[in-house]
Formats: C-alpha cells, sequence, structure tokens
C-alpha cells in the first residue's frame, strides 16, 4: 500500500490538517479531508478503478494522491471551504484571522460568501463559536509540544546545588 501525505497549514491564523490517502487495489480510491481539530471539514474521494490494471500502477497513484492533496490545499488557500468554515467555527473564528498569503493585492481581506443555506429549526440549540479546548491547546505541532514538556520535566529532575552545608570545608590553619 501506499503512503498518503499529511499537511499541516495556517490559514486565517488558524491551524487546519489536510490528509490523504489511498484505499489499496481492493477499494481503488484516494480520498482527502480537511480537518480542524479532529473534525473533518471538507473531503473529497477519487475513484481509479478503471486504472488498477495499468504497468505501473504504484507511481500513478503516488502522482494521483500528489496531485489531489495539493488541489485540497490550493482550495483551503483559495478561501473555497470559507462558508463551511464560518458555519463549524463560527464567523469569528476567520474575520479576526490574518489571512493566508493572497494571490492578487485585491483578495487580502474579503468578507466571507457563505453559502444560501435554510435557517435551523427554532429548537436547535445555540451553536459554540469556538472549538473545545482551543483556549488550552496549543497551536503548535505535538511533536514539539512533547519535545517542550519533556524538556520541562528533564529540567525540574536535575540535581540542585546543596547549600553551604553540603559542600567540603577545607581545613584552616
Amino acid at each position: 500500500m501506499i503512503t498518503g501525505a499529511n499537511t499541516n497549514i495556517r490559514y486565517r491564523g488558524i491551524i487546519f490538517h489536510v490528509q490523504t490517502e489511498d484505499s489499496g487495489r481492493a477499494n481503488p480510491h484516494i480520498i482527502s479531508h480537511l480537518f480542524h481539530g479532529g473534525t473533518i471539514l471538507a473531503s473529497e474521494k477519487l475513484d481509479y478503478s478503471d486504472r488498477v490494471d495499468v504497468d505501473d500502477l504504484e507511481p500513478m497513484v503516488r502522482g494521483l494522491i500528489e496531485e489531489q492533496h495539493k488541489a485540497m490545499l490550493g482550495r483551503l488557500k483559495a478561501g473555497e471551504f470559507d462558508g463551511t468554515i464560518g458555519d463549524r467555527l463560527g464567523d469569528t473564528a476567520i474575520d479576526g484571522g490574518e489571512a493566508a498569503k493572497p494571490t492578487a493585492p485585491a483578495a487580502a481581506k474579503q468578507p466571507l460568501k457563505k453559502p444560501a443555506r435554510e435557517p435551523a429549526p427554532a429548537s436547535a440549540a445555540p451553536r459554540a463559536a469556538r472549538t473545545f479546548g482551543e483556549d488550552i491547546a496549543p497551536q503548535q505541532p505535538l511533536d514539539e509540544v512533547i519535545l517542550e514538556y519533556l524538556a520541562q520535566k528533564a529540567r525540574q529532575r536535575r540535581p540542585q546545588p546543596a547549600g553551604p552545608a553540603a559542600r567540603k570545608s577545607r581545613k584552616q590553619g
């Protein structure tokens, strides 16, 4: 099986994760997900069952994975998911965030264009505008968090120099 592609990307001040993977010859499709905090915000699936009999299947699938992964990242940077992000995280989550590097000067601070949708039923509970734990979870990769934690624990375990009573005294005389 071919390994997939994973990318953490900061968009409008928020960290998102894009994951693309192949399901193998038995289930010939490639799927990409856009995540925030473990929640899937968008998905894209490509079926390649019509091409499983090609001679060099692995390089062909690798190319499809890379192409679809780059396309998902491009769609995020282009603002294609802004409506979904606003719906799921709240408009304030990205209104105050810094936009991704725009390709044209006019794209710097455009308002979000949310798709039209029906209003929620009156019985629906109001949705929180924040993600659980966002104020306590750092916005850095997990390996950096672990390394920082281990370094802090190592500093705490380091033996402290003893006071004057523990020092060897020289005989004076």
